[in-house]
C-alpha cells in the first residue's frame, strides 16, 4: 500500500514533465516535415526528441527511486526475518563527517549479546536522528535485532528504538 501512495506521489512531480512531452509530441505530429530550425535541424525530429526525453526521464526517475526504497524496505525485512532480540552495548562512538538530512552518520562498535547465543563485536554504521543521538553513547545499552549466524554483517543489525 505504501509502494502504491509512494508512486501517486512521484506521479505528481512527474505530471508538467508529461504534459510538455505531450506539447511537444502534438506538435512533432503538426508540424511541417520540411520545416528547419534556425540552426537548420529538423524541426518535426526535434519536437520528437524533446517529446520522447520529456515524457521517458520522469519514467525512469520513478523506476530508479523505486528501485531505491524496495531495496531499502528489503533490508529492513532482513533484519526482522533473521534477527534475534537482543541488547548491545556501546563500546565506541564515532562521527563520520556525514550529514543526511542534517542527522550525522556515526560508526558504532558493539558488544551483542542474544540469549543462547555466544557475546560478540560488531560494527554498524548509520544515519542516526539527533533525536536518539542522547540515547547512543558509550557504555548505553540498546535494543537490537541482529543475526548471530551472521555477525558481522552490518545489514543484519539493527538497533531498536521504542
Amino acid at each position: 500500500m505504501a509502494t502504491i501512495r509512494y508512486l501517486l506521489f512521484m506521479s505528481i512531480f512527474a505530471v508538467p514533465f508529461w504534459a510538455i512531452g505531450g506539447y511537444f509530441l502534438y506538435q512533432g505530429f503538426t508540424v511541417n516535415p520540411i520545416t528547419l530550425t534556425a540552426d537548420g535541424f529538423n524541426l518535426k525530429t526535434f519536437f520528437f526528441l524533446m517529446g520522447g526525453l520529456f515524457t521517458l526521464i520522469p519514467f525512469l526517475f520513478i523506476f530508479l527511486s523505486l528501485l531505491f526504497v524496495i531495496r531499502k524496505r528489503n533490508k529492513i525485512k532482513e533484519i526482522v526475518t533473521y534477527g534475534k532480540p537482543g541488547t548491545a552495548k556501546i563500546l565506541k562512538l564515532s562521527d563520520t563527517g556525514i550529514l543526511i538530512n542534517d542527522n550525522p552518520r556515526v560508526k558504532l562498535l558493539l558488544e551483542i549479546s542474544i540469549p543462547n547465543y555466544p557475546t560478540y563485536q560488531a560494527e554498524k554504521t548509520l544515519a542516526l536522528s539527533i533525536i536518539y543521538l542522547p540515547r547512543v553513547q558509550t557504555g548505553a545499552i540498546v535494543n537490537v535485532l541482529a543475526d548471530p549466524d551472521d555477525k558481522y554483517n552490518e545489514n543484519r543489525i539493527g538497533l531498536v528504538f521504542e
